[in-house]
């Protein structure tokens, strides 16, 4: 109950400000920086949980920024986008903290450059929207209690992982990087609207171990699917702006618990929450003729792609473990 008052708060806040002051896409920006800030709440103590989720905030601000100033173009946007999913593929077995920070520094990344902002006030809502999430969870955790989280790892440690690409591997930060990039063209090419959510695709479900991605690769695509007829119905029944709004909300607060309880129910909840503030509040407008044809695109062409660079990643490390291993084996067999 705790989380879901959380996120409720932590989203609804800047949207319910940005409406009334006439400015949605503010409202909207705030709101999707403050859910991305909450997702990032990892820690075992209360100071290095919000240290996380400020430094998630810092990193989706400069990712953003970064993707919007310098991703404008075709060619400049994959490039862009490559750099930081490298980075984020690099750091991504240091630290459950450091990792969900640079996944969120691409994501913002490929957001930036595939939305071209051009206002730079959209950094200061975008960083108002990580602060609203730090402010809430310090007064719910001052009512509730701060939860048990199973990270140990000081931040300090996984540092020095990071800078050292532990557990992670240039085989893996290459393969997530050219499998974001090449998500990005391979959707620009099939003339899709928002190519970038292919690549948000797969920079949210590849992960270094292959079972882990495959199995986030069907949740994904479960939850994005449920997300989306979810969406639709809702926009097909209820017009008013406040009560698309208020749906918004109400996705974005079960996208946080869904991810606790089943990837793909977190999943539903972030596609929905993305699809009507950003595709419907934002632009004020019905349901898009061909939103579902597109989104059901990106994600077959992201999930793809991800299970792709995995299963090549597995058959690059498996001959390598195998050569690895048997070193040991001839000296246990002489013993």
């Amino acid at each position: 109950m705790a989380v879901v008052l959380r996120v409720a708060c932590a989203t609804g806040i800047p949207i319910l400000v940005g409406m009334a002051m006439g400015e949605a896409i503010a409202g909207v920006i705030g709101a999707s920086c403050a859910l991305l800030t909450t997702l990032a709440d990892i820690g075992t103590t209360y100071r290095s949980r919000i240290g996380t989720m400020a430094a998630a905030t810092v990193a989706m601000v400069i990712g953003g920024t970064i993707g919007a100033r310098y991703g404008g173009t075709t060619g400049a946007a994959e490039v862009t986008i490559v750099g930081a999913a490298l980075v984020a593929g690099w750091v991504s077995g240091s630290h459950p903290g450091l990792g969900a920070v640079a996944r969120f520094f691409a994501v913002a990344t490929a957001t930036g450059a595939g939305l071209h902002f051009a206002n730079p006030m959209v950094a200061v809502v975008a960083a108002g929207g990580g602060a609203m999430a730090v402010v809430v969870a310090i007064l719910v955790w001052s009512v509730f209690g701060v939860p048990a989280d199973e990270n140990v790892m000081d931040w300090r440690a996984g540092i020095r992982r990071a800078l050292a690409g532990v557990d992670a591997g240039a085989s893996f930060a290459i393969a997530y990087a050219l499998a974001a990039g090449a998500a990005l063209l391979a959707a620009d090419w099939l003339g899709v609207e928002r190519p970038y959510w292919a690549t948000m695709t797969v920079l949210m479900v590849m992960r270094r171990a292959g079972l882990e991605s495959l199995r986030l690769v069907l949740q994904y695509m479960a939850g994005t699917l449920l997300g989306i007829l979810l969406a639709e119905v809702v926009v097909h029944l209820v017009h008013a702006p406040e009560a698309l709004a208020a749906f918004a909300v109400i996705t974005a607060a079960s996208a946080r618990l869904g991810f606790a309880l089943n990837p793909a129910l977190g999943y539903a909840g972030f596609t929905a929450f993305f699809i009507v503030s950003i595709d419907l509040v934002v632009q004020g407008r019905g349901m898009p003729p061909h939103l579902l044809s597109d989104r059901l695109y990106d994600v077959s062409i992201g999930c793809l792609l991800a299970l792709g660079a995995t299963l090549a990643v597995r058959a690059i490390r498996i001959p390598r473990k195998a050569k690895a291993a048997q070193p040991k084996s001839r000296s246990a067999a002489h013993k």
